[in-house]
């Protein structure tokens, strides 16, 4: 019975605990589950409360927008008034000018009209002028043409006398000319006839050399064989031979005879024969020793 009763105590505790295991875990997941939920409403309430910063922020940022965007159609409305009426105040201003422009004008076209009026009526009046005058002149050139027809008639006539005149003095002067070549061809003629040659008929003469051609090649076998004058100079083997020759065309062909060296070289080569004191050049003479 003892037995029994321990076991029942034994399985009654038993019991609690399983039960209080069972309260606790339950109420762990209970708080695991809350903490959870506390959790994830804070989250949507802390995306909630940002949504709404955000909501506000951007109708602040509306709100400045759009009263930035009245303040600025504010400003533009009274500019926009301010041009109208500056230029309401121009188009005024414009046509006050245009109509004292077209009052001007329509005065200096009437003006001008007027001038030339004045002028038409002036260049009339010295057309007619001119015509007259020149009716005049037609009438006195044809008075003077009637008296120069007149005048010029005996001119004419006097010179037509002159013409005969000087026409017979010329056929004259050459009639006496043609005598006088005349005489003269003939007092040549017997002056030639007293000088002529008489020489035999020989067409062969023709072809032969005249004495003088012969004298001439006579001549010509003397040319070169005797010196007539005394010739001053050098001979080519005598110049060929001269060893600043030699050596300044050595120097031309290796293309330094334009440079310094080529110039001391041929400045140190002696030539042949000593010069005469009475033919060294002083010209330079000064420049050497300076």
């Amino acid at each position: 019975a003892v037995v029994s009763t321990q076991s029942g105590h034994y399985g009654r505790g038993e019991h609690r605990k399983s039960i209080k295991h069972m309260h606790q875990s339950a109420l762990q997941k209970l708080v695991v589950t809350a903490e959870a939920d506390c959790k994830q409403q804070w989250v949507q309430v802390r995306e909630m409360r940002q949504k709404a910063d955000e909501i506000l922020s951007q109708k602040e940022n509306t709100a400045r927008i759009f009263e930035n965007l009245l303040r600025c159609r504010a400003d533009k409305l009274k500019k926009i008034r301010a041009e109208e009426k500056e230029l309401s105040g121009y188009q005024e201003r414009m046509n006050k000018e245009r109509a004292e422009f077209e009052r001007r004008r329509a005065k200096q076209r009437k003006a001008d009209k007027d001038k030339i009026q004045v002028f038409n009526e002036m260049k009339e009046d010295k057309q007619k002028e001119f015509e007259r005058r020149l009716e005049q002149l037609k009438d006195k050139q044809a008075a003077m043409k009637k008296n120069k027809l007149a005048a010029g008639k005996k001119r004419v006539d006097h010179r037509h006398e002159l013409h005969d005149k000087k026409l017979e003095e010329q056929a004259a002067a050459e009639a006496q000319q043609h005598e006088e070549e005349q005489r003269r061809k003939e007092q040549l003629d017997k002056l030639a006839a007293t000088v002529a040659v008489e020489a035999p008929y020989d067409p062969a003469r023709v072809h032969r050399d005249t004495k003088a051609t012969t004298a001439r090649l006579k001549e010509s076998d003397y040319i070169g064989k005797f010196q007539l004058f005394k010739v001053v100079g050098y001979e080519d083997s005598a110049i060929s031979g001269d060893m600043r020759w030699k050596v300044e065309k050595a120097l031309r062909n290796a293309g330094l005879m334009t440079t310094d060296y080529g110039r001391q070289i041929m400045k140190n080569i002696a030539p042949p024969v000593e010069p005469r004191k009475d033919m060294i050049s002083t010209v330079f003479k000064k420049d050497n020793e300076t």
